[in-house]
Parts: C-alpha cells; sequence; structure tokens
C-alpha cells in the first residue's frame, strides 16, 4: 500500500480510537467504522445528551431571574404566616373592620389577624396614670418645622408652640396603644415575639408580603420598632439596606410590628402624654427606642386624614396656609372648611397626618 494511502488510514483508524473512548466513558455508544449496526457519531450525540442532569436539546429553562422571585414569593408567605397580627377597631364601627379585613385578605393572603377591641374615649374612663389630659407641642412643631423646611415649605411662622387638651379620641387612641404593647408581653411570654399592630384603616400595598419579608431579613437585632405606615418628619437617620431606614421622628400608628422589649421599654415610661404617636416619636428622637421604617411604606390610610375617623385630633385647628385638613371635631373648632371624598387623599395639604397626599413621604426624598 502507498505511504500517502497507510498515512490516511492509520489517522482515520486513530480518529475512531478516540471518539469510540469518548463515548464509551460518557455512557454513549461506540463509535464503529463497520457498515453493519453502525452507530453514528449524531446517534451516540443524541445518547450522551440524555443522560440524566444533561439538558436536553431544544428544552428551555425558565429565566433564573423568575426562579429567584417565585422562591422570594414562597418565603415572603412564610414570613407572614408565622406573624401574630391584631387589629384595633372600635366594638361601635364594624363596617371600618370589615374594610380593613377585605383589605388584608386581598394584599396579605396568608397573615393570621384577629379584631383588638379599641378603647373608646367617649365612654371609658382612663387612668391619667397611662394617658395625661393635656399635652404641650414644643416638641412637635420643632419636628413640624423640620418637616417645613425639608419640604421647602414657607410657613414657620404657622406652627406655635401651645398647651392642648387631649381629645377623647385621642386618649383613647392612646389607651388602645397601650393594651396592645401589653398584649405582645401576653403572647410573647419568654420570647421575644414581635406583634404585628394595625388600625382598622389600614391599606396594606400589594408589594407588602415581599418588602416586608426583605426588611425583616435587614432589619437589626437592636429593632423595637418597625413601621409599615408612616409621615416622616425628619431625615432618616441611616440607610440599613433598600427597604429599611432608621427613623429618628415619624408620624402616625396606623402599621407597626413591636417585639416585646420595645413593648416593655414603652410601657415603662407611662404616662402618655401627648397623642401617642407622637410619644412614640419621641422617644426615637431622645435615643430610648429603636425605631425603623419599611421604605418605601407598604401600609397606607384607607381614608384621608379624618375622613371617616373617630378620632378628633387636639391640634388639628392650627397647620399654616399650606394646611387643608378636614376638621373633625366641630364641637370645639367649629364648622370645617373644605371637602374631600372618602377615600380621596388631600393633594395640597402639609398636614403630617395625611400620608397619602402628593406632599407625603411618597415623593421621592420620602422614600
Amino acid at each position: 500500500m502507498p505511504a500517502v494511502m497507510q498515512s490516511s488510514a492509520a489517522k482515520k483508524a486513530a480518529a475512531d480510537r478516540v471518539i469510540s473512548r469518548a463515548f464509551a466513558a460518557g455512557g454513549g455508544a461506540r463509535v464503529s467504522s463497520g457498515p453493519r449496526g453502525a452507530t453514528t457519531k449524531k446517534a451516540g450525540l443524541k445518547r450522551l445528551c440524555s443522560q440524566p442532569g444533561l439538558p436536553r436539546a431544544g428544552k428551555r429553562s425558565r429565566p433564573v431571574a423568575v426562579r429567584a422571585a417565585e422562591a422570594e414569593a414562597e418565603k415572603a408567605r412564610s414570613t407572614l404566616q408565622s406573624l401574630q397580627a391584631i387589629v384595633i377597631s372600635l366594638d361601635r364601627r364594624p363596617d371600618r373592620m370589615e374594610g380593613c379585613a377585605t383589605r388584608l385578605e386581598t394584599n396579605c393572603s396568608g397573615l393570621p389577624f384577629t379584631r383588638f377591641s379599641a378603647t373608646d374615649g367617649r365612654k371609658t374612663a382612663i387612668s391619667e396614670s397611662e394617658v395625661s389630659t393635656t399635652w404641650h407641642t414644643g416638641r412637635n412643631v420643632v419636628y413640624q418645622k423640620i418637616r417645613a423646611e425639608r419640604k421647602g415649605w414657607d410657613d414657620l411662622d404657622t406652627y406655635q408652640v401651645r398647651q392642648l387638651e387631649l381629645s377623647p379620641g385621642e386618649r383613647g387612641c392612646a389607651s388602645s396603644h397601650i393594651r396592645a404593647w401589653q398584649h405582645c408581653l401576653d403572647l410573647a411570654g419568654s420570647s421575644e415575639k414581635p406583634l404585628l399592630v394595625l388600625e382598622d384603616d389600614a391599606a396594606p400595598t400589594p408589594e407588602f408580603a415581599v418588602r416586608l419579608h426583605r426588611a425583616l431579613a435587614a432589619l437589626p437585632s437592636d429593632a423595637h420598632l418597625l413601621y409599615l405606615g408612616y409621615s416622616q418628619a425628619a431625615n432618616w437617620r441611616r440607610d440599613i439596606s433598600p427597604e429599611l431606614v432608621e427613623s429618628e421622628y415619624v408620624w402616625t400608628t396606623v402599621g407597626y410590628i413591636v417585639w416585646p422589649a420595645g413593648a416593655r421599654l414603652m410601657l415603662s415610661r407611662l404616662p402618655v402624654n401627648e397623642p401617642v404617636d407622637n410619644w412614640m416619636a419621641a422617644l426615637c428622637a431622645e435615643g430610648d427606642i429603636k425605631a425603623y421604617c419599611v421604605r418605601p411604606k407598604i401600609v397606607h390610610q384607607a381614608d384621608a386624614w379624618n375622613v371617616n375617623s373617630d378620632v378628633a385630633h387636639s391640634d388639628e385647628h392650627y397647620w399654616g396656609p399650606n394646611s387643608d385638613i378636614q376638621h373633625s371635631d366641630e364641637f370645639y373648632w367649629g364648622p370645617a372648611t373644605g371637602s374631600a371624598k372618602p377615600g380621596q387623599a388631600l393633594v395640597d395639604g402639609s398636614c403630617f397626618w395625611d400620608i397619602d397626599s402628593d406632599d407625603s413621604e411618597d415623593t421621592s426624598d420620602d422614600l
């Protein structure tokens, strides 16, 4: 045989041996150059790719981002199911409780919650050792001005320091939250299991579960309070994560999580001597408690401030030219001015109570 033909035949034989060893090692068929029953290279490749654990040709897997989102959603549902929640609601307002239950079932499916009977300040005798009857607005005015400056409002001269009487609704609201903190301790026993406290106008966002799960994962171990809904006064003390910030002073008690350590601390500082949200914010501002906020907020109020409300606010009659709030306490302060439909935010108001207005923390500098 000519040398050139021998060389070509030798190369072919060597190549066949290499391919045969490769498929034998991978569990595929040996490739033979014989004409009968020969398994082609293509068939061998097909058998190799069909081995367990290897991707099959033409079969697309779901995007990694989709699988990750589904896994996070499942963990978020588990987080909700592990929480204990109460909804503070007056016995004489079953309509508000029904509305809240519907909203929770829509956006917080799986969250176990129970109704918690609110203290009716019009009917219940509340001890002054728990809640005072008057309050001084000095500290709150400081933070009203801080917020006005942060928002660029030109009304600093309108925020005045006064001594005011707490309305029956404010005293009842404070008493309700005091009882909720004690309830937190009763449920926790010797553990540090927290309690989710909601008021019956709470309106969770569709992203409630996932954002809460992320915030809790990043939450420092020193937390006493985690606000889910709020109106921001001062700048955040620090950013913890994209979903979590440390608070200095925020208003409203529409939704927050309290840990037993925080409940014990607040109960040890009674009486509440101003509206309860101001009082809690003051403890935070003074460094007595550690409070954090989910960013952006995941609980709104179902109605604009004072619309369909049972709490008359003692300081609602002096809010400066930017204020457009609805005066719920006409008996004390005269007829209301302006108008707002139930569920519609007062978009031009500087009033911090309206946490769903365009001037609230939903704007870019407060998220």
